[in-house]
């Protein structure tokens, strides 16, 4: 049995639909590969680069009030993306914390936490007055 041209790509839509539907966000970005997700984070007005090295680039986004960690993917490891969000939420003001990861979740949650435990370090005496 012969399927028309109309019916496959009919067939094809419909399988590729769930994968559009599924599109991971972030801080109200989709998670793209690393130099698309930089690229359209350092396009956005009102956003600043604040550090730059091998493994990671972070971005402010003033206007958004945002702060992104972007871990660049290396050695077979994912790309790791973190946003950090001001919120105020019961008259408090809060930082609101999401990441994703492209690529293998055991490699993510490892870059993850070497970027927290950075961060951490690095605020400490502002933790402490």
């Amino acid at each position: 049995m012969r399927l028309s041209g109309s019916l496959v790509r009919a067939i094809i839509l419909v399988v590729a639909l769930p994968c559009v539907a599924e599109a991971k966000q972030l801080c109200g970005r989709e998670v793209v590969p690393f130099a698309e997700m930089v690229a359209g984070i350092k396009a956005a007005p009102g956003t600043e680069v604040t550090r730059e090295t091998a493994s990671l680039v972070e971005i402010q986004d003033a206007k958004q009030q945002m702060l992104w960690t972007l871990a660049k993917p290396s050695g077979g490891g994912p790309a790791a993306y973190i946003c950090r969000r001001v919120a105020q939420e019961d008259g408090q003001v809060k930082i609101l914390m999401t990441a994703e990861c492209v690529g293998e979740a055991l490699g993510c949650d490892g870059i993850i936490g070497r970027i927290l435990t950075e961060q951490n370090r690095a605020t400490a005496p502002f933790r402490q007055r």
